[in-house]
């Protein structure tokens, strides 16, 4: 009867190590787990950091391709206002401009024209041999006393060259006379203007 109690309190021992071994395994189970969900949440940012890195590739990339189409658009752009200001200034060609000729209502520019190459800058009968394609007043008038321009564009570029270089005949008359051009191209000229009349003064052309 002894051997039958020592026998029941080795296997109630037993189990009871049994019992341990399987709340160890419990235990390094739930470290299993937690050591898979800890490696997840590592994982997870190291994808998302992928993706961002991705997404700012390709936005990199595309504003790489949006600048270099926005210099060829640029470049494109500037051809065009050169094409333009050149077509401009080929028209105007033929063109003076004719300064601080007294305007009167229902006058006829033409005329004032031929009449200033006759008496100002020695062309004889200019309203015979110099033809005048068109001419007008320039500008919308205004209130003041001050004559607006006349613009007149030459048949013949010699003619019109006559007239121009006869204009220093013009001095003490108070009429002048200018070569016209594209805005773009008078505003160089005027911004170089203060460095050749220094260079004039200095005795260089």
């Amino acid at each position: 009867m002894e051997d039958i109690y020592e026998m029941m309190a080795a296997m109630s021992e037993k189990l009871k190590k049994l019992d341990k071994l399987d709340m160890i395994e419990e235990r390094i189970k739930g470290i299993e787990d937690e050591l898979k969900s800890v490696k997840h949440s590592v994982e997870f940012p190291h994808d998302e950091i992928e993706d961002i890195k991705k997404a700012n590739e390709r936005t990199v990339e595309i504003d790489k391709k949006t600048q270099e189409r926005l210099i060829e658009l640029e470049a494109t752009n500037t051809k065009l206002l050169n094409s333009v200001i050149d077509l401009k200034a080929r028209s105007m060609r033929d063109n003076l401009i004719f300064y601080n000729i007294n305007e009167k209502e229902g006058e006829n520019t033409t005329s004032l024209i031929h009449k200033i190459l006759e008496e100002h800058l020695g062309i004889e009968n200019a309203s015979i041999n110099v033809k005048i394609d068109r001419s007008h007043r320039m500008g919308s008038k205004k209130s003041d006393t001050k004559p607006r321009p006349i613009v007149a564009k030459f048949n013949y570029y010699q003619h019109r060259e006559q007239a121009r270089l006869n204009g220093k005949k013009l001095k003490g008359t108070g009429i002048a006379i200018s070569e016209q051009f594209p805005e773009e191209i008078a505003r160089i000229r005027k911004s170089l203007y203060p460095e050749l009349k220094k260079a004039k003064a200095q005795g260089r052309k």
